[in-house]
């Protein structure tokens, strides 16, 4: 924090936060961080768990391995350094599919309140609604969300208000540096507006679609079907972040526990793209190193998650791609180097006088030049998503095989 500089990054969630928020407002702020990253931290213990639960593994090399890939992986990494709440809907998502398949009722429900405080992550979860246990747990914490969302955002009209202030958030940053949609690299590359915006409602359309008919296709029971719904989500929603990508860490674990032959060697090529952090190559220079040895830290724990079967040439995978991807990326990255909020800022910026939250927002990433096109940015913030693809691909291929005559 500079405090020759007006520096404001805003936040918009729902009102059924509120009360999550209100009481660690009331604490001091040193204990208050104290116990928002402890929160964090347990969310993402337990979305790790989780992940396993969900692919029936107990093994506690898996277990080691999961916990390892956590540390090592930046998209959670980026959740706890910016204390992001990203972390905290993976977690509801990863717990409620646990908890609809043990048909477990106020298990479910709490962990669907918990996904939606990140609405845009826990649209997933329409994916899962394929039994009444689902449905039932999904409906009592919908209507836990929408109390909340009533009594702490000031009834109708306060909800009304938040959707407003949601797109003006979103409008804000739709094509800047820090989003990962397709639109908005789409627009790096020198899409004019209307149609990188066309492009991101084209993806997420397609992506709606092709999830749905690949889910019948290929007969995908309830949790391989949400699996996939979790690769296709970067592309189906308007608003995607780095930090946002902690919610494939769900498929990726439970299919580097379980899957062999050619689906886990995918799934390995999936974990170096997407739990490396490669725009940061180009925001961070001097610390490509570190991000580079971090992704092979990534690649050493999905070898150590399946080592409950004898190891394969398929473990090979994360450390060939992550080989091949850095070679190329890295100095990439360095040729483009990319600006980052606030370092970037001028000197004693000063925010315009009487602009709100949003408009205030949009005016800092003009200044700190997060909002200049370069399509070698737009192609590092490519890799994560192309990761999803290869993602989706691992989880269908073994159920397409074993439906061939």
């Amino acid at each position: 924090m500079d405090a020759s500089r007006d520096e404001l990054l805003p936040y918009v969630g729902p009102a059924a936060a509120l009360p999550l928020f209100g009481a660690l407002a009331k604490l001091p702020q040193p204990v208050a961080v104290r116990i928002w990253t402890a929160l964090l931290a347990a969310a993402y213990a337990a979305l790790l768990v989780a992940a396993l639960a969900l692919a029936r593994e107990r093994r506690a090399g898996a277990l080691l391995g999961a916990l390892l890939l956590g540390i090592a992986s930046a998209p959670g990494t980026s959740d706890i350094a910016l204390g992001q709440a990203a972390l905290i809907a993976a977690a509801g998502i990863a717990c409620a599919l646990l908890a609809y398949e043990r048909r477990t009722l106020a298990a479910g429900a709490l962990a669907t309140l918990l996904a939606a405080i990140q609405p845009n992550l826990a649209v997933a979860l329409v994916a899962r609604m394929r039994d009444r246990a689902a449905l039932l747990c999904a409906a009592l914490g919908a209507l836990a969300f929408a109390a909340l969302t009533l009594f702490a955002g000031g009834g109708i009209g306060g909800f009304r208000e938040y959707l407003h202030r949601l797109g003006e958030h979103g409008r804000a940053e739709r094509f800047d540096l820090i989003q990962h949609t397709p639109a908005a690299i789409a627009w790096a590359f020198g899409a004019p507006d209307s149609l990188a915006a066309g492009i991101g409602v084209g993806c997420a359309l397609a992506a709606v679609a092709i999830t749905a008919a690949v889910t019948v296709r290929a007969r995908l029971g309830a949790r391989d079907g949400t699996l996939l719904a979790l690769a296709a989500l970067p592309f189906a929603v308007p608003f995607f972040h780095e930090h946002d990508f902690v919610v494939e860490l769900i498929p990726l674990c439970a299919l580097a526990a379980t899957a062999s032959g050619a689906a886990r060697a995918l799934t390995g090529v999936a974990a170096a793209l997407v739990c490396v952090d490669w725009l940061g190559l180009a925001q961070r220079p001097p610390a490509d190193a570190q991000i580079v040895l971090l992704g092979f830290a990534a690649a050493c724990a999905f070898v150590v998650m399946g080592r409950g079967a004898r190891a394969t040439r398929a473990d090979v995978a994360p450390f060939a791609a992550l080989l091949a991807l850095a070679c190329i990326a890295v100095p990439l990255a360095r040729a483009h180097p990319a600006p980052t909020w606030p370092d970037a800022l001028p000197p004693a910026y000063r925010a315009p006088a009487n602009a709100d939250a949003s408009a205030v927002w949009a005016h800092e990433q003009r200044a700190a030049g997060l909002d200049a096109r370069d399509p070698a940015w737009g192609a590092l913030r490519a890799l994560p998503l192309a990761g999803c693809v290869v993602l989706g691909i691992a989880i269908v291929l073994p159920r397409l095989r074993a439906l061939r005559p």
